[in-house]
Formats: C-alpha cells, structure tokens, sequence
C-alpha cells in the first residue's frame, strides 16, 4: 500500500514538472514574439541583414550528371567527378541569397593531353512551378599527361530569390547540353 502511493506520488510530481516546464516554454515563446509595451513601431523586429535564413533549400547532385567520361578512341582522356554540394542561405536587402558550392576531382587518363580542360556545371533551382533559377557556368581544371588527379570547386553567388517556406530544390551537376546526333 506504501509503494502504491509512493509511485503515485512520484507520477503526480513529475506530471507538474512536465506541464510547467511546457507553460514556461510556451510564456517564453509568446513574450519573445511580443514587442515591449513602450517600444515604438520603428522598433519592431526585424530580420538583419545577413542573417541565416529559416528555410534554405536541399542541394541535389542531379542522378546521372555528376561524371563526366572524355574518350580518345578507346582509351580514357579525362573522368571529371562531382563529389559534394553544398549551399548556404542568407537574407540580403530582403531576399534570400543563396550561395551553391561544388566539389569535384578531374583525373587523368592514358589518353591525357597537357591542357586545360572546361567543365559545364549547372546550378538550378526547381519549386512546384518549375525551374525558378538557371544558370550554366565553367571551371577551368588543368589536365597533365601522366599527372596526378587535380581537385577543384565551383561557387554560384547569384541566386537570390523571394524568401520561401518550402516546395523548393537546389539541384546541380555537370551540363554538356543534349546528346549529339551521329
């Protein structure tokens, strides 16, 4: 009989615990989105400039553009690779500026020249509407005849779109254009 009330005890304590620690949140939360009593309507938040964006979009290697194969005849010249995306958000003037990083290696092959190479990378952003940003840029990689695998990045810096809550992709990959006929 002692135990049963013990455990009841221990139950009843711990609910109230619970449901304060979710009102003080809950307060705190409310207070926070509340401006002062005495503050004026020029002191009302709002989001600096800079400021990392609440919703910033998922960055995509698109399936089947991510490797580039350059043949000479039936030996290899070069196999260009994407191997990470990244992005990151900020608001700017009002806008969210998003910024997509690109990481990939270009590795030589027996049919390698001593050149540079120019490698099409897109950076598209897709919503429910279809595509909201396009844009087809280049990086110039060197290639060396029996060299050694060369690292390189791609940056686009001039997305900058209407602030969003969703329903949007970044995706990004190389783009050689359609497939030539013949």
């Amino acid at each position: 009989m002692h135990t049963a009330w013990t455990l009841r005890s221990l139950l009843a304590t711990a609910s109230l615990v619970i449901l304060s620690a979710c009102s003080t949140t809950a307060n705190n939360e409310l207070a926070a989105l509340d401006p002062p009593a005495a503050a004026s309507e020029d002191a009302a938040p709002r989001i600096a400039e800079g400021t990392e964006a609440r919703f910033c979009p998922k960055v995509s290697i698109r399936e089947g553009t991510a490797i580039i194969e350059k043949k000479e005849g039936e030996a290899v010249d070069y196999v260009a690779s994407i191997a990470d995306a990244k992005r990151d958000c900020r608001i700017v003037d009002g806008k969210l500026k998003i910024v997509v990083g690109v990481e990939g290696r270009v590795m030589p092959g027996r049919a390698a020249k001593n050149r540079n190479v120019e490698l099409p990378i897109r950076v598209a952003v897709v919503g429910n509407d279809g595509v909201i940003y396009s844009e087809l840029g280049q990086r110039t990689v060197p290639v060396q005849k029996g060299g050694t695998a060369q690292n390189f990045r791609y940056v686009d810096e001039e997305i900058l779109l209407e602030p969003m809550a969703g329903g949007v992709v970044i995706y990004t990959g190389f783009d050689e254009g359609p497939p030539k006929r013949g």
